[in-house]
C-alpha cells in the first residue's frame, strides 16, 4: 500500500468513519519510510482533532523514534515533534478519556456581540457563554475558522486548567502573524449549554478565548445564525450550498465551493473574522483605507493595517451576489486544493451571517450554508 491509497481510503466513506485504531492500521500498511511519516502526521493530526489526549504520548514517541532523522531535517516537523516534553507526556498518558456529556435536546443559546457587557469593542463577533465544572464562566468567540480551541491564560486559571509543564507550541494566524507562542493544558470540564466536554486538551495564550472547530464539531447537529447557536436543531429542509470539512494540513476547515470574480475557489467559513469577505489575492476597483485587524475583539488596538477594498461577484452554488470584499497584503489564507492544483481561498466572515446561516451536521454529512 502506498500513501496515495491511504489518502484515497481516508477520503472514502469507510475512512471518514474510521476509528483512530483503524487509521493507524491503514497507515502501518504504507511501507515507504517517507510516505509512512506523511500518513503518520495525518493520524497524529486526527488524534488532536479527536481530542484523544491520552492516546497521543505513545504514538507521538513511536513516530518520533521511528523517523527521528527525517523529522530533524524537516523545518516544519521538527517543531511539531518538539511540542511535548517527558513530564507533559506522562500527564497526558494519565488523563481520562475525552467525552461529551449532557442531554441531546434542543437548546437555543444567545450569541453576544462583545466579550463582556462592560466594554464595547469596535468590532462585533459571536461570543458565547462557556462554563466549567467549578462554576467559572467566560465568553468565547464561536470561531469556525479556528481549528483548535484556545483559552486565555486568565480564563484557564479560573476554570482550573492543568498546564502541561514542558509543552509549548507556536502557531500562525490567517492575518500574517507567525510564531505566536502558546502553552497546552488539560481542562477537566468545559460546558456549552447543557453539553459538557470532559478532559479537554486546549491551547493557552494571551489572546481571546476561542471555541474552535475541534469542539464545535462535537456538539452534534447545530444551526448558527446571526443571533443564536442552536444545539440539536431540526435538520435543514434545504441546502443552498453544501459545506464540508477540508483537511489540507494539520488543520481542519469548513469550506464551501465558490467563485469570486469568475475565479473558482473555496470559501472558508470563518465566524471569527469580522469582515464579510476576505480574499487572498487582490481584485479590481481598489481604495486604500485603515481598519482594525480582523479577528481582534479588543476594545482598542494600536495594530492597524491597510487593506484594499474591491467590488466583485460572489457565486456559491446558485447564489449570485454583488459584494464588497477586502484584500490585506500579508494575509496567509491557506490555499485550496481543487482538481490537483492549489488555488487562492477566500474567507467568508461573521458579517456574512446577516445574509446566511449555517446548518452544521457533520455526522450525516449534510452541512449547509443557506441564504437567509
Amino acid at each position: 500500500m502506498d500513501d496515495q491509497d491511504f489518502y484515497r481510503w481516508i477520503d472514502s466513506e469507510q475512512g471518514r468513519s474510521a476509528s483512530l485504531a483503524q487509521l493507524r492500521q491503514q497507515c502501518d500498511k504504507v511501507l515507504d519510510p517517507d510516505r509512512h511519516l506523511s500518513c503518520s502526521v495525518t493520524v497524529f493530526a486526527r488524534m488532536l482533532e479527536a481530542k484523544a489526549a491520552n492516546q497521543l504520548p505513545e504514538y507521538y514517541l513511536a513516530i518520533k523514534d521511528k523517523h527521528a532523522r527525517a523529522i530533524a531535517a524537516d523545518a516544519d516537523l521538527k517543531p511539531l515533534f518538539s511540542t511535548f516534553g517527558s513530564k507533559s507526556l506522562a500527564i497526558l498518558a494519565a488523563t481520562g478519556d475525552f467525552s461529551v456529556n449532557g442531554l441531546a435536546r434542543h437548546e437555543v443559546l444567545p450569541l453576544h456581540p462583545y466579550a463582556d457587557n462592560f466594554h464595547v469593542a469596535e468590532e462585533v463577533l459571536p461570543f458565547i457563554d462557556v462554563g466549567a465544572a467549578n462554576g467559572a464562566s467566560a465568553r468565547f468567540v464561536l470561531d469556525t475558522g479556528a481549528p483548535q480551541t484556545r483559552v486565555n491564560i486568565d480564563t484557564a486559571k479560573k476554570m482550573g486548567i492543568r498546564l502541561l509543564p514542558d509543552a509549548f507550541y507556536r502557531y500562525s494566524t490567517f492575518y500574517g502573524e507567525k510564531g505566536l507562542a502558546a502553552r497546552l493544558g488539560i481542562l477537566g470540564s468545559l460546558k456549552v449549554g447543557t453539553r459538557e466536554f470532559r478532559n479537554v486538551l486546549v491551547f493557552v495564550s494571551d489572546r481571546d478565548n476561542l471555541l474552535g472547530l475541534d469542539l464545535i464539531s462535537k456538539l452534534g447537529r447545530l444551526k448558527i445564525t446571526s443571533r443564536t447557536l442552536e444545539l440539536n436543531s431540526p435538520p435543514a429542509t434545504r441546502c443552498d450550498a453544501l459545506t464540508v470539512v477540508s483537511r489540507q494540513d494539520l488543520n481542519q476547515r469548513l469550506v464551501v465551493a465558490a467563485q469570486l470574480d469568475r475565479r473558482v475557489t473555496q470559501a472558508i467559513i470563518d465566524t471569527g473574522n469580522v469582515d464579510y469577505l476576505t480574499a487572498s489575492s487582490p481584485g479590481r476597483q481598489l481604495s486604500v483605507v485603515q481598519a482594525l485587524t480582523p479577528g481582534s475583539s479588543n476594545a482598542y488596538t494600536g495594530d492597524k493595517r491597510h487593506f484594499q477594498r474591491f467590488d466583485g461577484v460572489l457565486v456559491m452554488q446558485g447564489n449570485i451576489m454583488v459584494v464588497s470584499y477586502k484584500y490585506y497584503p500579508g494575509f496567509t489564507i491557506p490555499p485550496s486544493l481543487l482538481g490537483g492544483q492549489y488555488v487562492p481561498s477566500i474567507l467568508l466572515g461573521w458579517r456574512a451571517f446577516k445574509d446566511f446561516e449555517l446548518n452544521l451536521d457533520l455526522g450525516s454529512g449534510r452541512s449547509c450554508l443557506n441564504k437567509v
